[in-house]
């Protein structure tokens, strides 16, 4: 039970904390991260650069050599010429020509090679500047709390989860309106906590955990509180059809007689087929005592029938069995607000499956505005794959969960407790 939503808070704590244990493997070879200027020049993408270098000079110093030799060239013509023109003597060769390669620098011969040095000079200053030799420090920072001890989550990191978690709450069959209470009151309990490291798991696991309990009120022990009621304690079950209310009040039946306590059933359920046969065969196997009459009779007459038993036998609990109705059936709904004037219940429970998600929650919301709900059965839970309905319940109507059905046995009807079913959905 509880699949869905049990992966969506599983899931959830599982990513917050592989992110703290992701921070933890960079925290743990800082010093990589922190190589001095020496050591990073040692690196073999900094000794490649230098190689691209010397071979962009070497170059540079073929083309001033045969730049050289041209001006060589033409000098020794210019020298030729003049001989037979005009002088006799040979001039002085100009400084420019006496210049070998050996001594003379490139950089005092030719203009052109500065300006060749200082297209290189920008090309090394970008590759050096790339960021992927410099140090995290954004990253050193937020893992800082590791070295002394803690670490703090921040909201930039629980975001990104907080919208996976919104999706998979929806999809288990949370409200809307519960989901984004979960998720507010998550934000407020995480972000800006500081958690002892090593113990990221169990303290973010904590914090859901409170969150999710305190959707629901305290647990109480309903047969106690109904023992101090004046005998007999009436009971008035109602619900949509198939929601199990006659097998429900069966299973009550049973724990009453655990209990010891004594009750009386009232069939008045008079639409249903086999509605009647259902509740006597029970009543039966349990030992108690069920009061019927034809089909089509008036339900509220069953009911005042088994007050009047109970309160000539001294019976503990009269348990009022209905017929199943649906909230949008105008006529229906009038009519049990006809059974709850006439038999004055103490307690007006909704029998409704855990299976029906979201629209259990508009069902009992029409019941409860119609006669007001006191208590609520959650039946067939252990075939609720999702499991958020319970929560749904507990936010939007505010209506205490009393039992919870896991099972066909009579004992299979367990009264509610929040610590167990969150931690069905935390386990």
């Amino acid at each position: 039970m509880f699949g869905f939503l049990k992966k969506a808070v599983t899931g959830f704590v599982g990513k917050l904390t592989g992110k703290e244990e992701e921070k933890k493997k960079e925290a743990e070879i800082p010093q990589a991260r922190e190589k001095p200027e020496e050591l990073r020049a040692e690196t073999p993408k900094e000794t490649a650069e230098e190689k691209i270098e010397d071979e962009i000079v070497k170059q540079a110093e073929k083309e001033v050599l045969r730049e050289e030799k041209e001006i060589e060239h033409k000098a020794v013509e210019q020298k030729i010429e003049r001989r037979y023109e005009e002088k006799k003597e040979l001039q002085p060769q100009p400084v420019l020509h006496q210049t070998s390669v050996e001594t003379a620098e490139p950089q005092e011969q030719t203009p052109a090679e500065p300006d060749r040095r200082e297209q290189r000079k920008p090309v090394f200053e970008v590759k050096r500047e790339k960021k992927e030799i410099a140090p995290k420090v954004g990253l050193l920072k937020k893992i800082t709390g590791l070295f002394s001890g803690s670490v703090t989550i921040g909201e930039s990191e629980v975001n990104p989860l907080f919208e996976d978690l919104r999706i998979a709450l929806l999809e288990s069959d949370v409200s809307l309106d519960t989901t984004e209470f979960l998720i507010e009151d998550l934000r407020k309990r995480l972000v800006g906590k500081q958690i002892a490291r090593g113990s990221v798991n169990d303290s973010v696991k904590s914090e859901v955990k409170l969150a999710l309990t305190d959707l629901f009120s305290g647990d109480q022990d309903f047969f106690a509180q109904a023992a101090r009621k004046p005998k007999p304690v009436k009971i008035l079950f109602i619900g949509p059809n198939g929601a199990g209310k006659t097998t429900t009040i069966a299973k009550i039946a049973f724990l009453l007689k655990q209990k010891g306590f004594t009750s009386v059933i009232s069939a008045s359920d008079t639409f249903r087929a086999a509605a009647i046969e259902q509740a006597s065969l029970h009543g039966e196997k349990l030992g108690v005592r069920v009061i019927k009459q034809k089909y089509g009779a008036d339900p509220a007459a069953v009911a005042f029938d088994a007050i009047a038993h109970a309160k000539a036998e001294k019976i503990d609990f009269v348990l009022i069995d209905t017929a199943g109705r649906q909230e949008t059936n105008y006529n229906l709904v009038k009519e049990m607000e006809k059974i709850n004037r006439v038999v004055q219940p103490d307690y007006r429970i909704f029998v409704g499956e855990s299976v029906a998600g979201h629209s259990l929650i508009e069902q009992a919301k029409k019941f409860h505005e119609s006669v007001g709900l006191d208590g609520l059965v959650l039946t067939k839970l252990d075939a609720d794959a999702k499991g958020g309905t319970a929560f749904s319940i507990a936010h939007d109507l505010r209506i205490p969960i009393l039992f919870i059905g896991v099972g066909q046995n009579y004992e299979d009807l367990k009264p509610f407790a929040r610590e167990w079913l969150v931690n069905n959905v935390l386990s």
